[in-house]
């Protein structure tokens, strides 16, 4: 049985043997004492210890080994190397003394702690000193982002590094495989993808495939320290020569493109701000009364007041982003200062004001569509052999009486132009009845609200008219709103009830109406003004298409008739052949005879 002790490394808990443990704390105070006199001593050994957690986590299986034992840690050691391995390379140079802590906790910067055991002291084990030399070990390169050496995201150095060539031709390549076929932008994203960034000092030996112990921590740290590396650390601003060109040649190319783009996007964003402006300005007026073509639909659906907010939080909802593409690519083309951050904090949070009253009038005014309401009416009308339908035109006023247009139309409780509000919103449906019936018309007056009697209400403010004179049923061309009702899905059916066998001349205004068939189809001359029709059990139908199928069968009948016919013949004619080769036959039996 073994004392096991709980280390923390790099925020990694690792349980560890004792003795692994004192030989393992004894390596960490040398390697502590030789890089503790660096002022920048607290990032190689961060890496030290992160390598050395690495390679005891790649040691442990979960159910099968779950302790590091002496063995392990001598393995770590070995491959790792010792400090001594390479000061022997620094000749007789003097070494700094310095103190260090020994206590556990300090050696490694993390929490220790003994495990079934009442001692409260740990022993330290003698330095091995040279029981340890440094063990070269082969490694491969890995693939990773060079984050020292990147002019976008380290790709083309990583790739230079695996392959053992300066990154300017890896850039060059990329920057052909664009030019020619685009193909490089889609591999370099793929690649940024899947590579790995090179963060740690371990990463970064590992991308170039070195070891990653201490004698090349050292050497990395030297040449950080000197600046040997600056052709790494500062690839984006002192490549090579040759890459140098093609580099400030794209970079001027991409400038120039990238500053059409800009005043192209900049002038859209302008173009639309004014739009959107005239836009407002248009709907505002609407709004007031003054009618012009530019209205926006769905403001009908809320009363004046609402209408104005809305259409103000929409359009600051819209011109907001659009003044803040304008401002950057002012910032872009004309390098202009920022916007002044009170300005700027204002215009944000105008906009989500007006995202805000936008999603309230939503909200609300879909409450006012939750419940539907139908008012049906039946009236009789006259019955006639054929009827004639027709649309009249409410909007054009047939008058010859000077008190008619006065009373009527300018003026008084029933003026059309007093407080009424035209729709079309109509449809017509011509249904059949049994022959024995009178015709009747069934009025149906749909609208909603935010409850059954709101959509009641509104329902029965609906005005609409069928007027029959004789066999001609003109039906109006726009029902009306009494008192300027809200919008809320108001429409009327009408339902024509005929008795079969009733013949309809439908007018060509009442093509688009009229449902369930189609008028289109049912004219013979596109310079007639009625199409006609026949009432069956089935519905109406095209009077023209029935005597076209009339004709179609009688002229199926007619072939049918004249193919048998035909076949008659043949069958007649056989038989006669027969009877004349039986004839034959006996008149030669009878000679023979």
């Amino acid at each position: 049985m073994n004392k096991t002790i709980i280390i923390n490394i790099n925020s990694i808990v690792f349980h560890i043997e004792e003795d692994a443990y004192e030989t393992l704390r004894s390596y960490m105070i040398e390697i502590k004492r030789h890089f503790g006199n660096s002022e920048d001593s607290r990032e190689i050994l961060e890496d030290i210890e992160n390598r050395i957690a690495e390679m005891f986590s790649e040691r442990i299986q979960t159910g099968r080994k779950e302790v590091i034992n002496r063995e392990d840690v001598d393995q770590v050691i070995a491959q790792m190397g010792r400090v001594s391995d390479f000061d022997a390379e620094l000749g007789d140079e003097p070494k700094v003394e310095s103190k260090v802590e020994t206590d556990p906790k300090a050696a490694f910067a993390d929490t220790a702690k003994q495990v079934n055991s009442d001692e409260p002291e740990f022993k330290q084990n003698p330095e091995q000193g040279s029981d340890y030399g440094f063990t070269e070990y082969l490694t491969s390169k890995k693939l990773m982002r060079d984050m020292d050496d990147k002019v976008l995201s380290g790709v083309c150095s990583g790739l230079a590094h695996y392959f053992n060539i300066e990154a300017k031709w890896v850039r060059i390549i990329f920057v052909l495989f664009f030019l020619f076929g685009g193909s490089g932008v889609l591999l370099y994203f793929v690649l940024w993808a899947v590579m790995p960034k090179a963060t740690t000092r371990a990463d970064k030996l590992a991308m170039r495939g070195e070891q990653a112990n201490l004698h090349n921590f050292k050497k990395s740290f030297d040449e950080e320290m000197k600046g040997v590396r600056e052709n790494f650390s500062g690839a984006g601003e002192h490549i090579s020569r040759g890459a140098r060109s093609v580099g400030d040649s794209l970079g001027s190319f991409f400038s120039v493109i990238g500053k059409i783009l800009a005043v192209l996007v900049l002038i859209w964003a302008g173009l639309s701000i004014i739009g959107i402006f005239v836009f407002f300005v248009f709907n505002v007026l609407n709004i007031m009364g003054y009618q012009n073509p530019m209205f926006f639909p769905p403001l009908e659906v809320l009363d004046p007041a609402s209408a104005f907010f809305a259409i103000l939080a929409g359009t600051v909802a819209i011109i907001i982003p659009l003044l803040a593409i304008f401002f950057i690519m002012l910032r872009v083309i004309f390098k202009t200062k920022p916007m002044n951050n009170y300005a700027t904090m204002s215009l944000w949070a105008a906009w989500i004001v007006s995202i805000v009253m936008i999603l309230y009038f939503v909200v609300v005014t879909n409450q006012d569509f939750v419940e539907e309401s139908t008012i049906s009416i039946e009236k009789p009308i006259e019955q006639k052999d054929t009827y004639i339908i027709s649309e009249n035109d409410v909007r054009v006023i047939r008058a010859s009486d000077e008190d008619f247009v006065q009373n009527r139309i300018g003026s008084g409780k029933n003026g059309l132009l007093k407080g009424n509000y035209l729709r079309n919103e109509i449809a017509i449906y011509i249904e059949p009845l049994d022959s024995l019936k009178a015709p009747y018309i069934q009025y149906n007056y749909n609208a909603k609200g935010s409850s059954y009697a709101d959509a009641s209400a509104r329902a029965s403010k609906i005005a609409y008219q069928v007027n029959q004179k004789g066999e001609n049923i003109n039906f109006d061309s726009h029902f009306t709103l009494q008192d300027k009702q809200l919008i809320r899905d108001q429409n009327v059916r009408m339902n024509l009830y005929l008795p079969v066998g009733t013949k309809v001349l439908l007018n060509r205004n009442m093509d688009w109406k009229v449902r369930d068939i189609w008028a289109h189809d049912c004219k013979g001359d596109d310079k007639a003004k009625f199409s006609e029709w026949i009432m069956t059990k089935s519905g109406l139908k095209c009077i023209i298409k029935l005597e076209e199928e009339k004709a179609k069968e009688a002229e199926k009948l007619k072939e049918e008739q004249e193919e048998k016919e035909k076949e008659a013949k043949k069958e007649k004619k056989k038989d006669k052949e027969e009877a004349t080769s039986e004839d034959e036959k006996s008149s030669s039996e009878e000679s023979l005879a």
